[in-house]
């Protein structure tokens, strides 16, 4: 899959800290790094507030990426998930005036952070710290207008600052690949040979600022589609942006769990609730609810595999919500979710 990507001439690979269990900067010095000239990628990480508990804990976390990693310095490094409860972490150890010492040490070429907060959150850091290069955000047409991620008015702001935009979740975790038959007809209407993903893809990459957009991919035709949207790109003309805007209304008359499937809620689930696969069953119910055996099957085997507890195992302790970008009511959703499944 990296050579497939780097064949077509791109060459941005993001990673973080706590991605894969501490993983992923391993796998992009086994995959890339190992392979590849220096010169010839850009690499992004990340470091975590929920990881720091002193100033000295910046460098330890930094020089343990670079070795996992097995480079001199990062492309792009960002402050992780900065929202209304990790923005006083990352100004009580000063973790901006660090991150300029990094660059001006030449161990990070540019310095920026993902967002996860509120818009007036968003103007408060922008105005406080101006050093700030980039900002990587949520951003896909389902999100636009939700009142929690806000993906429209975060993506103003940065645009009329002239702050380039990194798009995290353009398919929010999946979700835009695969959408209701009579939704899908209306885009294979439009572009019969295109996928439904691509065109969540399109959506973020036509807007202005935008510098890169970020797609998780896990098999060679993932791969093979997105270079197919990206090698010659198009954006959305007027019509089709309009068409995007009635399938999202369309879309959102069913309301559905929004999560994305990052997986944060997971690592320290006491009770081992896969939360994203039994919310996934509880959003496919919703989605069919004349053909509900499947997704209770699917959740079946979740449970008798060992890959997850029960909904009914949460004991609310509230770990998972404390970690959730999306700020979803997980506890809830779990009882939810419960009341189908589990009956």
């Amino acid at each position: 899959m990296v050579d497939s990507y780097m064949a077509a001439g791109l060459n941005y690979f993001d990673s973080a800290y706590v991605y894969h269990g501490g993983k992923s900067e391993v796998a992009m010095k086994e995959a890339i790094v190992d392979r590849y000239p220096r010169e010839s990628f850009y690499l992004a990480s990340k470091l975590p507030a929920w990881e720091m508990k002193s100033a000295n804990d910046r460098d330890r976390i930094f020089n343990e990426q670079l070795y996992r990693a097995g480079v001199d310095y990062f492309d792009f490094y960002l402050l992780h998930s900065i929202e209304e409860g990790h923005i006083d972490t990352y100004e009580k150890y000063d973790c901006f005036a660090w991150g300029l010492q990094k660059k001006a040490e030449g161990k990070i070429k540019h310095f920026g952070f993902s967002y996860h907060g509120g818009a007036d959150l968003l103007v408060q850091i922008l105005d406080k710290h101006p050093e700030v290069e980039f900002v990587q955000i949520q951003l896909n047409y389902l999100d636009w207008e939700n009142p929690v991620v806000r993906s429209g008015d975060l993506y103003k702001i940065l645009e009329s600052r002239g702050i380039p935009v990194i798009v995290m979740e353009p398919v929010k975790g999946g979700t835009l690949a695969s959408l209701p038959e009579k939704l899908e007809a209306r885009y294979k209407a439009a572009r019969p040979d295109d996928s439904i993903a691509s065109w969540a893809l399109r959506f973020a990459a036509s807007l202005p600022g935008v510098m890169t957009v970020l797609s998780g991919m896990s098999s060679d035709e993932q791969m093979a589609d997105n270079l197919k949207t990206f090698a010659h790109f198009e954006p959305l003309s007027s019509e089709e942006q309009e068409l995007v805007k009635s399938v999202t209304r369309a879309y959102l008359d069913v309301p559905l769990i929004g999560c994305t499937a990052c997986r944060y809620c997971c690592d320290g689930c006491p009770m081992q609730i896969n939360i994203p696969e039994i919310f996934r069953s509880a959003n496919t119910i919703k989605l069919y609810p004349n053909d509900t055996w499947r997704p209770k099957s699917y959740y079946k085997g979740l449970v008798d595999t060992g890959r997850s507890g029960r909904a009914a195992d949460c004991i609310q302790c509230g770990q998972c919500e404390s970690v959730c970008p999306q700020h979803l009511p997980i506890i809830t959703l779990l009882q939810e979710a419960s009341a189908q499944l589990d009956a």
